[in-house]
């Protein structure tokens, strides 16, 4: 992972301020940094290398390596490496020194921050938020999903000044929502829902919501929490921060109604006080796209923009959304949602396909990640889920697929339209799909990205 510093953040001097550290001078030095990088492989000259400590490697193992390739500083908890001509900042943590660093980048900047968590959609709504702002101002954006411990200071510190920041903060782990809240200082803080995705890492739901709603860590006294859909309010009401909510509960400050669904995707109107924002719409239907619009809608009135630029915003962001993209493999319309997957963006994603698949429908599921202790149950309950949603057949792939197929014919499924495969069965699971599926099928592909679906679906195209 790497990325090129903003120049606030480039000056040796900086650094050393943010780090609270004065580093060693090795040989013949420059007094600017060009970019940071976590793996060695990946420097360019003028780089300061960032050697983690990771689960099996050691970063420090290859400072070598990174000063060979033309790194001029190294960010370490080791002594001094052999080598010249390089500033040396040695650091208790490096994890820590990061954190530093990039809430540096974040006091430099006048930029208004918007964070963004949640158990799903943080991708999309980042991207669409920053479509929506772009009709005001300059924003820079967190890139793909630079959203850990590690990728999210590191999006930081490449950013350019803008008039607003748009960052998606992900989380997995207790005590990970804090420090990073605190880092960015945002002045709007987005959480989408909270779910099961994760759910594996945490003792129970309960806590996930409460590490989810340390976002506010980092709020200033007039930051605002918005929360969207089946959020929980009653425990927030000690928080001193403006809390406000957006979807089709009766109570919503930012309410959405008039929803239409289709194929088109979804219409509705976004109504808050006296002001209604008519048509906004997305190409997505169902869940998804109502939270987008509903959450879009209320960023967008809570940071000034008028009607116009709201359409406008959502119709830039909606040409290059990378959700629920529809392709032909042959004689089947395949609808990739392949990019990740939690039990509530597999109900999400399957509500969609009733209405973007026509009469003909069917899914291909894989494996969830991260659910831990709770993974049989739940992969059960997404299979009960698929049974209930109008499909013709079902094609399940992983670890956890008879969990899946046991809970689609539990609830209702006909045993011989359900279809359970292995890892190392992609090909006969792709070639089951063909010989069942008859032609104008429109078959929904889902699975979290460590299942690797896109291992079947090219596999669907070279069978044919």
């Amino acid at each position: 992972m790497r990325v090129a510093l903003s120049s606030p953040i480039q000056d040796v001097d900086v650094i050393s301020s943010a780090l609270g550290i004065t580093p060693q001078r090795v040989g013949e030095v420059q007094d600017k940094i060009e970019g940071i990088a976590t793996d060695h492989r990946e420097i360019k000259p003028g780089d300061m290398f960032l050697a983690l400590r990771g689960k099996y490697r050691n970063g420090c193992d290859f400072v070598g390596d990174a000063l060979q390739k033309g790194a001029v500083a190294v960010l370490s908890e080791g002594a001094a490496f052999p080598g010249e001509n390089y500033w040396h900042f040695q650091v208790k943590s490096t994890e820590k020194a990061l954190l530093s660093l990039a809430a540096a980048r974040r006091r430099l900047s006048s930029a208004t921050v918007v964070a963004i968590s949640g158990s799903t959609g943080k991708t999309t709504l980042k991207e669409l938020i920053a479509s929506l702002l772009s009709e005001i101002g300059s924003v820079q954006k967190s890139e793909g999903n630079f959203n850990s411990n590690i990728g999210l200071p590191l999006s930081l510190l490449g950013m350019q000044e803008a008039d607003f920041f748009v960052l998606e903060i992900g989380i997995n782990h207790v005590g990970e929502m804090e420090p990073l809240s605190v880092m960015l200082k945002p002045d709007l803080a987005v959480l989408t829902n909270v779910g099961t995705a994760h759910i594996g890492n945490f003792e129970s739901r309960d806590v996930l919501l409460k590490e989810k709603l340390k976002i506010v860590s980092g709020l200033s006294e007039d930051g605002i929490l918005l929360l969207g859909d089946g959020i929980e309010t009653s425990s927030l009401a000690s928080l001193p921060q403006r809390v406000l909510t957006a979807g089709m509960r009766e109570d919503a400050d930012f309410k959405l109604q008039n929803q239409e669904n289709g194929s088109f995707g979804i219409i509705a109107d976004l109504t808050v006080g006296m002001r209604t924002q008519k048509g906004l719409s997305w190409p997505v239907p169902g869940s998804i796209g109502a939270s987008l619009v509903a959450l879009g809608g209320a960023v967008s009135a809570l940071l000034g923009l008028s009607s116009e630029q709201i359409k406008n915003g959502f119709a830039r962001a909606a040409r290059v959304t990378p959700r629920m993209r529809m392709r032909d493999i042959g004689p089947i319309r395949v609808i990739d949602d392949s990019y990740n997957a939690s039990p509530e963006a597999m109900a999400a994603s399957l509500e969609a396909l009733r209405y973007l698949g026509g009469e003909n429908t069917a899914a291909l599921l894989g494996d969830m990640g991260e659910l831990g202790s709770f993974a049989s149950c739940l992969h059960n309950a997404v299979g009960e889920c698929a049974a209930k949603s109008h499909i013709s057949h079902l094609f399940l792939y992983g670890d956890f697929a008879k969990d899946m197929a046991e809970g689609a014919i539990q609830g209702g499924m006909t045993p011989h339209c359900v279809f359970a495969y292995a890892f190392g069965q992609e090909r006969m699971l792709a070639n089951k799909i063909l010989k069942t599926l008859p032609r104008g099928t429109t078959l929904l592909c889902k699975a979290s990205r460590k299942t690797a679906l896109e291992r079947v679906m090219r596999l669907l195209g070279r069978e044919l």
